[in-house]
Formats: structure tokens, sequence, C-alpha cells
């Protein structure tokens, strides 16, 4: 039994081994393995186009179900979609065709070594695949690439032929009998690393073939023998056809043409409703101007107003933000395309402008400007103000009049005018110029005007209150800048005389 035991142990142990290696499956050939690979990225490139369009038929028919009501047989059409959507999502650079180095050909002094090529010391060498299978289509051809010095280089004895290049230029062509095919040669050119380590890659094309097989060529333009430059990962992309994509998308479906049709019917019906209750607002306000003849000048600018909702109108100093139709100046009558009339301007702050024939006096709202004469009674207001001599004023007053009589003359002005007049049938406004905006904002800032905002209660809206915010803020700028501006620059203690 002892003598039998050792040779149960051997047999039992031959047998375990069997059965490894009965478990272990053989390791697959590597010829059989990138067989397989490639045909596989050959099933992927082929059928994409088909599963788009699929997708694509998909995505209507998930719209009408929805439509339909039909939400759970809609919400399996798009599973179906994404599953539809991943199998491509992120795999164009999976469906490469690589281009093998041991399939290639070298010329010239170039050298592969693994899937690196190197060795471009002279004018045409690289790499040449002779009737390589691709399929007909678009490709971009990508690879890796680092770029640096040679050992030896920089030689202060050297020609500048043997000098390190900050560039170098490829070319890439497909071969045929006739010679190189025009509409697939490309020439391009890659910089100098940063460091030996880091590789870039490149995109080049789109090249279209249209022959299976092809032979294809890439070659240095230039010899680079101060260089080494190794190029990797050589590899034709195909294109994604996102222009099909968009060209095929569906057209609209039954229930988003009804939605339109909705919504212009709707459209329909608000206009015949707001322009059958204006109509009935313009003859009451007609009517009250025949009772009330004292209101006939604030009737008439709400007759022109409520006229111009329906024409919406812009003008054209650009300041279309500010509008009698946003809420924010309502009330204001908007007059757009006016000039400067040609009698001088009464003040900085007071002229007539000329529109549609008539002849209206404006003031400037929030401001005032220096009188222009000794005995008006608003030089102390104003010399206060500033803190300026009285007989200073009057020549800030002049100099502001001179000042708007140049600035406005000959250019296209919008009114925002208030309908109710002052006693004297002065109208106040705000006044924009095109490209420079609020005109009271210009004269404030050149110490030319005095910012009179008007008590916190008559501040109407918040519109409003902004406005005469920044105005205070450029008033405020002004008398703060060195060199002062305008009547900022004559205070009357900086020579001597009366303190504020």
């Amino acid at each position: 039994m002892k003598r039998r035991l050792p040779a149960l142990i051997f047999v039992l142990h031959a047998w375990a081994a069997l059965q490894a290696q009965a478990q272990t499956p053989a390791q697959e050939p590597t010829a059989l393995t990138s067989t397989r690979a490639a045909f596989l990225r050959q099933v992927m490139a082929d059928s994409q186009l088909l599963t788009q369009q699929y997708e694509r038929a998909l995505a209507k028919v998930e719209t009408d179900v929805a439509t339909a009501g039909d939400y759970e047989e809609a919400r399996a059409i798009r599973l179906r979609r994404e599953q539809l959507q991943a199998l491509y999502s992120g795999t164009v650079s999976s469906l490469a065709t690589p281009l093998p180095l041991t399939q290639a050909r070298m010329t010239g002094s170039a050298q592969a070594s693994g899937e690196t090529l190197s060795g471009w010391r002279s004018n045409g060498s690289g790499a040449e695949w002779l009737n390589f299978r691709v399929m007909p289509g678009s490709y971009h051809l990508e690879f890796e690439f680092n770029m640096s010095d040679a050992p030896v280089a920089g030689s202060i004895y050297a020609s500048s032929k043997f000098q390190p290049q900050q560039t170098a230029l490829f070319e890439f062509d497909e071969v045929t009998l006739l010679g190189i095919a025009a509409e697939n040669h490309r020439t391009f050119e890659i910089t100098r690393s940063t460091d030996e380590t880091t590789f870039a890659t490149v995109r080049v094309g789109p090249l279209n073939f249209s022959r299976n097989p092809a032979t294809l060529r890439f070659t240095a333009a230039a010899g680079y023998p101060a260089n080494i430059i190794r190029i990797r990962n050589l590899r034709l992309v195909p294109v994604t056809d996102t222009a099909a994509a968009n060209a095929g998308a569906p057209p609209p479906t039954s229930s988003t043409t009804a939605m339109q049709q909705a919504s212009g019917t709707l459209k329909d019906a608000i206009d015949t409703a707001r322009n059958a209750a204006t109509a009935k607002y313009l003859d009451e306000l007609n009517d009250l101007a025949v009772t009330k003849p004292v209101l006939k000048e604030q009737i008439d600018a709400e007759t022109r107003r409520v006229q111009r909702l329906g024409v919406q109108k812009k003008g054209q100093t650009g300041i279309h933000a500010i509008t009698t139709t946003g809420g924010g100046f309502s009330g204001f009558e908007d007059i757009s395309d006016a000039r400067l009339s040609d009698e001088e301007p009464l003040s900085g702050e007071r002229f007539k402008v000329v529109y549609e024939g008539r002849t209206l006096l404006v003031r400037l709202l929030w401001i005032d400007c220096a009188p222009v004469e000794d005995d008006d009674p608003g030089v102390k207001r104003f010399a206060k103000h500033f803190n300026i001599e009285d007989e200073d004023v009057v020549a800030v007053g002049r100099a502001a009049r001179e000042f708007t009589a140049s600035y406005l003359r000959d250019k296209p002005l919008r009114l925002l005018m208030r309908p109710d007049r002052d006693k004297d049938g002065t109208m106040a406004a705000l006044l924009f110029l095109p490209n420079v905006g609020l005109y009271q904002n210009v004269l404030v800032n050149h110490g030319l005007a005095a910012v009179v905002p008007p008590a916190r209660e008559k501040q109407r809206n918040a519109m409003e209150r902004a406005f005469l915010a920044t105005l205070s803020a450029l008033e405020n700028a002004a008398r703060n800048r060195r060199p002062p501006p305008g009547a900022w620059a004559l205070p009357a203690n900086a020579n001597g005389g009366k303190q504020p």
C-alpha cells in the first residue's frame, strides 16, 4: 500500500494539471484578433448611416405617439433611440482605420520602430501603404507627434540647413496610376514641442476616398537632420455626418402645425380686440376735446401717443429701449427726427426744435443751466450751487448756450416730452442723441448744468429715479474730477472769495 501511494499522488497531480489546462482557454492568435477588430470596425462604419436614418425615423414616430397620448410607447421608443445613439456616442476614434507601420514601405531615411515613425533627415522620407484597404468615404488623417532638437544640433559652425527648425512641413497623398490624386493631396505643418515627452495630436482633411484598395503616402516635404521628429498612431477617422443629420430632421408634425395655427389665431384675436378698444378710446378723447377745450393740448398729445402704440414706431437715435409703450415712461410723447431750430437757444437747457413743421419750445428735465443775463433771478441760485462768484455765472451760461447750439446743430433729436406744458408754453423733455444717449448727461458731465431733481413724491416711477441717480452720480464725478470741468473749475474760495 505504501508503494502504491506515491503513484496515486502522481496520477492525481497529473489529472489536476490536465483539468487546469482544459479550463484555461488557448490564447487567440494576434492576427485573428486584429482581423476581428477590423471586421467590427467595418461593420460599424458601414451601418452608421443606416442607423442614423433609423434613429431619425424613430424620433418622428415618438413625437406622433406622444401626441396621441400613448406615453408608455413613446417612452419605449425613446429608450430604443438612446440605445442606438449610444452605439456611436464617442466612437468616432474607435471606428478609425489604423495605418500600421508593419504594412508600410519606408522611403528615404525614414525608420519605423514599433508604431513610431522617425528619421526625417532627407526630403521625401516617409512611409507608403501599397494597396491599402479602406472603404470609400470621407476621412480625417490623425496622428500624434513630438518634435525636438537633435543632441548635436545647434553648432554655430553648421549651415542653416543643419540648424534645428521650429516647424516641419509634411505631405499626405493618395497615389494612383496617373500620379498623385489632387483631391486628396494635403500639405500641413507641425511645430516644435515644448519638451521631449509630450505628444500633440494633428488632424488633417477631410479626405475623400473613392477607390478600394488605395495607395497612401506620408512624406516629409524637406529634410530635418537637426531635429528629432517622432510620429505615431497614424489613422484614418471617418467624418461624422452631422450635416446629413440636420438635413434629415423630421418635419414639423401635425401637432406642431396645429399649435402654430392656434397661436396665429390668438394673435389675430388680440389685435382685433386691441384695435376696437383703441378706436373707442380715441372717440372718447375726441368727445372730451369738444367738452373740455382747455385740455386740448394734453388730449392731442395723448391721441398721438395712442396712435403710435399700433405702429410701434422706433426712433432713429438708437435709444429704442426707451419708448412710450414700455411702461417706464408712460405718459410721455415720443418725438423722433426733430431738429434744433435756427434760432439761438435761450440757454443751455432751453431752446426750440422743429418737428413736422411745428416749432416747439423745449426745456430739459431735471437740470438747470446758468442764466445768460446779469439781471436774471437765477444767478444767485446757480452761483450758490457751484460756489462761484455772481459775475462768473453769466459767462458759464453763455458758454453752455454756445455748447448746446454747436452740439445739437444738424443732429436728429429724439425727445420724450411730457404733455403738460409750463405757463409760458415750454414743454419739459428728455433729449436723446444717436450714439450718445441722454443729452442732460453731457451737460452735467461738462460742468455746464446743475442737477435739479424734483421732490421724491413727484418722481413718478423707478425709471425716472434711475435716470436721476445717474445724473447725480455724474455731477459728483465732475465735481471731484481733476482738473474740474466747466463751472466746477471756478470756485470762489480758490481766490479767497466767499465761502460756501
